[in-house]
């Protein structure tokens, strides 16, 4: 049995924006224009457009999304393998929970809530049993495939109304092809779609993307929507958000370090605007070769349209799954910018959300298709 947890028109441009050299300016520049490489322009003919939690991202038809996990608020789990998969990881499941803590009790395992579904209802130890707290498991089947979604009763509600909220969630499931870009609100995942548009839920997506002509190089994103959320709003502005500033995190480490920081050829740093999200980049190459990429934005805890946190990195010379493991890096510096850029550009919201501004999504749900 597998688990798999989560994580426009072709394009024939002349030109990419990029900075060649190094430099400390920490405002936007206008970077010097250099002809794109006859290998990027080839790679980039052909383009799709694939969603995963609320966004999607303009790639290569090539490349291929590695799913690094989500959550809804709970995490997603995809089971593949039919009801029997799902059996087996109902029994898994359970030896962990009375694994975990001897004083852990399965109060309910069974049918439900939905057809061709299963649900485990349990305490996770002495202590949620005293306080009423009941634990959630929920797997719903949609023929090879399974999701599986966990929750509790979250404080304030009655079991019963956590209960409907799992038969809610459960309902919202459905199958999806992988070239499938749903045009309703909702949540991507991989084989599948969740409906929603209430956007008052924590959501948290990873994912990467692989891309085959260039086997060494990484690109990921990362969102966490709530991050922060336990600041108040005011307090998070005044004392926190100044301290999350990628471009403040690196100067504190060379102001730390001293002439213990690492060397490196700074490429291109500073405030990068990506659709409306006013973030911050830093684009390196290391003293072995590799490149290493980033960007991030600090928004706004409970903000659905500037999620607390949305980064964005790249690296070449990866091997194994490790950072600086292949001989050598296959981009130069300026085609690393370039690819860099053009996937940037291409990451927006799959569907309008509550306060994003016109071009930072690719479908408006309120409009009929063109």
């Amino acid at each position: 049995m597998k688990i798999l947890f989560f994580c426009a028109t072709a394009l024939t441009l002349a030109f990419f924006q990029v900075c060649k050299g190094q430099s400390n300016n920490k405002e936007n520049t206008m970077p010097e224009s250099i002809a794109i490489s006859t290998r990027l322009e080839i790679l980039f003919l052909k383009t799709k457009l694939v969603c995963f939690g609320r966004y999607a991202l303009r790639i290569p038809q090539e490349a291929q999304l590695i799913s690094g996990g989500a959550s809804f608020p709970s995490k997603i789990a995809i089971i593949k393998g039919g009801l029997t998969a799902r059996d087996e990881q109902v029994a898994e499941d359970i030896e962990k929970i009375k694994f975990n803590n001897p004083t852990s009790e399965i109060i309910y395992n069974g049918a439900g809530p939905i057809k061709n579904g299963w649900q485990i209802q349990y305490f996770e130890d002495e202590y949620t049993k005293k306080s009423g707290d009941v634990y959630f498991n929920t797997y719903i089947n949609k023929g090879d495939i399974t999701f599986t979604i966990g929750d509790s009763t979250p404080e304030g509600q009655t079991t019963a109304s956590a209960a409907a909220t799992q038969i809610v969630r459960a309902n919202s499931f459905r199958l999806r092809q992988e070239d499938e870009v749903p045009t309703e609100p909702g949540y991507c995942l991989p084989y599948g779609f969740m409906a929603e548009s209430r956007y008052d839920d924590q959501e948290m997506v990873n994912t990467g993307l692989h891309l085959p002509s260039f086997p060494d190089v990484t690109f990921s994103i990362s969102s966490n929507k709530n991050a922060y959320s336990s600041y108040r709003p005011d307090e998070f502005e005044k004392k926190v958000r100044g301290d999350l500033s990628l471009l403040f995190r690196i100067q504190q480490a060379k102001d730390v370090q001293g002439n213990r920081y690492p060397k490196r050829t700074l490429l291109r740093e500073g405030k990068r605007a990506v659709q409306h999200w006013q973030g911050e980049e830093s684009l390196i190459r290391r003293t072995d070769g590799v490149h290493d990429f980033e960007w991030a934005l600090v928004g706004k805890p409970r903000d659905i349209a500037n999620p607390s946190v949305l980064e964005a990195h790249m690296y070449t010379k990866v091997a194994h799954n490790m950072v600086g493991a292949a001989k050598a890096a296959s981009l130069t510096d300026e085609e690393a910018i370039a690819l860099w850029d053009k996937l940037l550009s291409g990451l927006k919201f799959r569907v309008k959300v509550p306060g994003a501004p016109p071009g930072s999504y690719y479908i408006d749900p309120d409009k009929p298709a063109q």
